[in-house]
């Protein structure tokens, strides 16, 4: 074949996979428009209602994330450059909206600027290392929903995430009520409460990749959770967290129990005894005593913040297997039981 032909027919393959790649490209370009256009307009036929809630402090860019969040619309960039030109920011009222699925980003509009209903909230903090009791006692008191429902709901609730424990389970929701800050309406249902906090904690499992850690290390999400939540009550000094986390993995690993006193306390908590480790600690007989039972507890201990889990997950390379409280929030840490005994002399009296 001559060197002229074969120029041409390289020109002409070229033009043609140029040619190709255009019609691909405005076949992707046609698809968004279209569904860009459809998405904006809505459908004939609407779906399901879906329950949008704004509260206190939300804006047109918080409510747009909602939108998207709940399936309501695509494109948040073109919702939020349209809902500029409706003067959203300005005029969206705090309530709860009932919206159907497949309506238009104008019908969404209107509906937000219109709606008249208020309902009264309230902002709660919790903090790291708290008890679902607890959550819900203070939820209670602050006049949110009855306590006999919210541990009804906890037990017996689908609310359609995988990683829960079956319905039914003891202490079910253990580890999985996110402690942060939540702003809840007075009238809110239990259910509703207690899915924020679940919400939240799969949003904050995700953002920071831990769950794709915890498959990587082969290890279960419930197991992750119960290690984390002890080490949580061990320590609040998140800069030992994952020495802390060493010490466990490292005892696990060489068949010693765990002892720990966070999961003792547990127990006394649970029976509403004064809380401290004493000579007795081995005749409670609880397989959350982990100076009687070897390994884990049966449930996490409280719900940890997403340092302790990440701790959990990664913990420091060391060969610690003992560390003592030095009474400033922080520890010391020991190889041997006798170097541990000195620690405790010298810390504690």
């Amino acid at each position: 074949m001559g060197k002229k032909k074969r120029k041409k027919i390289i020109k002409k393959a070229i033009r043609l996979t140029f040619c190709l790649i255009l019609i691909i490209l405005l076949g992707i370009s046609i698809y968004y428009i279209i569904d860009i256009s459809n998405d904006i307009r809505g459908t004939d036929i609407k779906g399901e209602e879906v329950t949008l809630e704004i509260i206190s402090g939300d804006t047109a860019s918080s409510v747009t994330e909602k939108l998207k969040e709940l399936g309501l619309i695509k494109y948040e960039d073109i919702f939020k450059f349209l809902s500029r030109m409706e003067s959203l920011e300005r005029n969206i009222q705090i309530g709860t909206y009932v919206i159907n699925e497949g309506s238009s980003y104008q019908e969404i509009f209107d509906l937000l600027k219109s709606n008249t209903t208020y309902r009264e909230s309230i902002r709660i903090t919790f903090t790291e290392g708290c008890e679902v009791q607890d959550i819900f006692n203070t939820l209670v008191a602050n006049g949110i929903g009855n306590l006999d429902r919210y541990e009804q709901v906890a037990k017996g609730w689908d609310f359609g995430y995988d990683f829960l424990p079956e319905i039914g389970s003891e202490n079910r929701l253990e580890g999985f009520l996110y402690p942060d800050t939540y702003d809840f309406f007075l009238d809110e249902k239990e259910e509703s409460v207690i899915k924020r906090f679940l919400d939240n904690f799969n949003k904050k499992m995700t953002e920071a990749g831990l769950w794709e850690k915890i498959s990587q290390k082969g290890e279960t999400v419930y197991d992750t959770l119960i290690l984390a939540s002890i080490i949580e009550k061990e320590s609040q000094y998140t800069p030992e967290l994952a020495r802390i986390s060493s010490v466990f993995h490292n005892r696990l690993e060489k068949r010693m129990m765990l002892q720990s006193d966070a999961t003792v306390n547990y127990i006394l908590d649970k029976e509403d005894r004064y809380s401290s480790i004493s000579s007795s600690t081995m005749a409670i007989d609880s397989p959350y005593n982990t100076y009687k039972y070897y390994g884990l507890t049966p449930t996490p201990i409280c719900n940890p913040s997403i340092q302790s889990i990440t701790a959990a997950i990664e913990p420091e390379d060391t060969n610690y297997l003992y560390f003592c409280a030095k009474g400033d929030g922080s520890h010391v840490f020991a190889f041997t039981y006798e170097e541990h005994l000195k620690n405790v002399k010298a810390y504690l009296g």
